[in-house]
């Protein structure tokens, strides 16, 4: 990454489990400054120090309820809020002229306009799975599914800790999508959500995401490729949200200076 600038950032859901990560991610990146963190009004850690919470000492940067306030010295924010607080969110940045990060899952469509009608102001990087790891899977499985063609039944299996709201995962659903793509045809036609892989159901022509949700398990993802002779597995497992953490701040520093769009990881990797 490069070293020739420092973002300055807000992070919003701070106090939250994935905001106290990149929290103290952030803590020990020489590029990414911390200059504001953001909670819903009600949170009990409103007024206290954000490093003090995280875990990692004294950020000397106060939680707010105020993003208006922070965004007047941030360069970007990164957004791990609930999805109903994602919108307006974005389009404070864009109003201020700061880069998103969008990391939540689940939004609905009217939601999702809201995303893309503040990506023509900012740059916006939104993805299911800020991890380097899950996005070099991403390409992978379109590569398979291209190469195998139609003769292998796909199957998607996730896994992830009790307390995640959406299933299938928004990254199920795009390693779903991406399979889809090799293969040249619409996901919506072919896809099958399994919860808790109750059922045994396998065809060639869909695309099947079994969801478990168990303990505290950070994220597991594997899509199989199977037919009579043989079976190909691509596997990613994270053993912690470090991951996620490192690979959205990364999306931060890229983002800042970039022009206003809709953008994924796979465009800050490069692939």
């Amino acid at each position: 990454m490069s070293e020739e600038k420092c973002v300055r950032v807000v992070i919003i859901g701070a106090a939250g489990r994935m905001g106290q990560m990149l929290v103290q991610c952030a803590a020990q990146m020489s590029n990414i400054q911390l200059v504001g963190a953001v909670e819903h009004p009600d949170h009990p850690e409103m007024g206290n120090d954000v490093g003090m919470v995280a875990g990692c000492g004294s950020a000397d940067v106060t939680i707010t309820s105020d993003l208006g306030a922070v965004l007047q010295q941030a360069d970007a924010i990164v957004d791990f809020a609930l999805h109903s607080a994602v919108p307006g969110n974005a389009k404070q940045a864009a109003d201020a002229g700061a880069a998103v990060v969008i990391g939540t899952t689940g939004l609905d469509n009217e939601e999702t306009e809201a995303v893309q009608l503040a990506s023509r102001n900012v740059p916006i990087v939104w993805a299911p799975n800020m991890s380097l790891g899950v996005n070099l899977l991403f390409a992978m499985v379109q590569k398979g599914a291209s190469v195998l063609g139609v003769d292998y039944a796909i199957e998607v299996e996730e896994t992830h800790h009790v307390h995640k709201k959406d299933a299938p995962s928004g990254t199920a659903l795009l390693l779903g999508e991406k399979a889809a793509a090799g293969r040249g045809v619409e996901f919506d036609s072919v896809m099958i959500h399994d919860p808790e892989g109750s059922s045994s159901e396998r065809s060639k022509e869909k695309i099947v995401i079994r969801s478990y949700r168990k303990g505290e398990v950070v994220g597991d993802h594997t899509v199989s490729f199977e037919n009579a002779a043989e079976k190909l597995e691509f596997s990613h497992h994270a053993s912690s949200r470090n991951a996620f953490a490192l690979g959205a701040l990364r999306a931060a520093h890229w983002a800042v200076g970039r022009d206003p769009g809709l953008y994924s990881m796979q465009d800050v990797l490069g692939l």
